[in-house]
C-alpha cells in the first residue's frame, strides 16, 4: 500500500483511511474507503479554489498596488500559470505540454522582469496568452462534459471567466506595444483619460469594463487594432455567459429530474 502525508493509504484503485480510537480498556480501528477519483477531485477543486483567489487578487487589488507594481504582477503572473496547469483533469499528453510551455512562459516572465526590453515583454504575452486561452478552451470543455453541477464546475465557470478578462487585457497591452514598435507612433493605441497607460493595471481596467459591457467611456482605442481587440473581448464575454448559463441551467435540470 502507498501511503500519502495526511495518513491516506492507497490500494488499488480505492484511498484507505484508518483511525485509532484508544480506551483505557480496548482500542479499535475504523476505516473509511475513498475511490481514488474522489481524491483527484479533492485536489482539483483546492487547484480551482487558489487559482480564483489568485484572480480575484490579481483583478481587484492589484491596481490599488502603489509599490512593487512590476514584482506583483510577475508573481500573480507564475501563480496564474501554475495553478491552471493543475486546474483541470488532463489527458496525459496534454498535461505535459502545459507543464512545458507553462515552464517557458514563467520563464520569459521572470527573464523580462529582471531584464525589461520591449520585445521580450511582446514575445512573453503572446506566450502568457496563447498558454491561458488553452486553459479556458479546456474549462468550457470540461464543463460541457460533466454531468452535473458541483462546487469544481461552478468555480472552473467563474476562472474562465476572470481568465479571458486577463487575457483581454494582455492583448491590449500588446496593441500598445506594436503601435511603438512597429509603427514607432508615439500616440498609444488606446486613449486614457488621463493620457497613456499607466502600466498593466490600466489594460486590466478596460478589458474588464468592456467585457462587462459597462463602458464608461473614459478610456476608447485609438488604432485599427486596439478597436479589433476591443470588439473581440466585448464578444466573447457575451458568448462566454450566454453559452455557460445554458449548459449550467440545462445539467441542473436533467440531475434535478434524474433525481426525482
Amino acid at each position: 500500500m502507498k501511503t500519502s502525508r495526511d495518513g491516506y493509504r492507497r490500494n488499488g484503485n480505492t484511498w484507505i483511511k484508518l483511525f485509532l480510537r484508544g480506551t483505557p480498556w480496548k482500542t479499535c480501528a475504523t476505516f473509511t474507503v475513498y475511490p481514488a477519483n474522489y481524491m483527484k477531485q479533492n485536489q482539483l477543486a483546492i487547484n480551482n479554489i487558489i487559482l480564483l483567489n489568485c484572480l480575484i487578487v490579481m483583478i481587484f487589488f492589484f491596481p490599488v498596488l502603489s509599490f512593487h507594481r512590476v514584482l506583483m504582477k510577475s508573481i500573480f503572473f507564475t501563480a496564474i500559470i501554475f495553478f491552471g496547469t493543475f486546474s483541470l483533469d488532463f489527458v496525459k499528453r496534454a498535461q505535459k505540454i502545459l507543464i512545458v510551455s507553462g515552464a517557458v512562459t514563467i520563464f520569459l516572465n521572470w527573464l523580462d522582469h529582471f531584464f525589461p526590453n520591449h520585445v521580450l515583454d511582446l514575445v512573453f504575452s503572446f506566450s502568457f496568452f496563447f498558454y491561458n486561452l488553452f486553459v479556458v478552451v479546456f474549462m468550457v470543455r470540461h464543463i460541457a462534459k460533466s454531468k452535473k453541477v458541483n462546487v469544481t464546475i461552478l468555480i472552473n465557470s467563474i476562472n474562465g471567466y476572470l481568465l479571458i478578462g486577463i487575457l483581454g487585457a494582455v492583448l491590449l497591452a500588446m496593441a500598445e506595444r506594436l503601435q511603438k514598435l512597429i509603427y514607432h507612433l508615439d500616440t498609444g493605441a488606446i486613449n486614457f483619460a488621463g493620457g497613456t497607460a499607466q502600466g498593466f493595471h490600466d489594460f486590466l481596467y478596460f478589458s474588464f469594463i468592456t467585457l462587462t459591457t459597462l463602458g464608461y467611456g473614459d478610456v476608447t482605442p485609438v488604432s485599427a487594432f486596439a478597436k479589433s481587440v476591443t470588439l473581440i473581448i466585448a464578444v466573447a464575454g457575451q458568448l462566454y455567459l450566454t453559452i455557460l448559463i445554458a449548459m449550467l441551467v440545462g445539467k441542473f435540470l436533467s440531475s434535478s429530474i434524474e433525481r426525482s
